[in-house]
């Protein structure tokens, strides 16, 4: 697979992180809505020719770093999300799945 350099821009007023490649263009995406105390996270994605390395799951990772750094919990509605979030014990001071 070929080696992209992917830079990260949170953009809270719009509840998204964004992956960009070294042309400025978005290649993944991670989107959230948010309430006082929780964040749920809506959707994560990568273009296809992105896919297969550590995009998404860097999106997954920085969207938990956000939200601790706002004192918000997290859930996910989105499925990618979901498994890394239960996966992932580091995450689990954070995660709060709806039951």
């Amino acid at each position: 697979m070929k080696e992209f350099t992917i830079n990260y821009t949170h953009n809270p007023t719009q509840m998204e992180i964004l992956a960009k490649n070294e042309a400025g263009e978005v290649v993944g995406e991670i989107n959230y809505s948010a309430n006082p105390d929780i964040w749920i996270v809506t959707h994560t994605g990568v273009r296809p020719e992105y896919r297969g390395g550590d995009i998404a799951r860097n999106l997954v990772h920085l969207v938990v770093e956000a939200a601790r750094e706002a004192g918000v919990r997290l859930d996910s509605t989105c499925s990618y999300a979901v498994k890394v979030l239960d996966r992932t014990s580091e995450y689990h001071d954070v995660y709060s799945p709806r039951e």
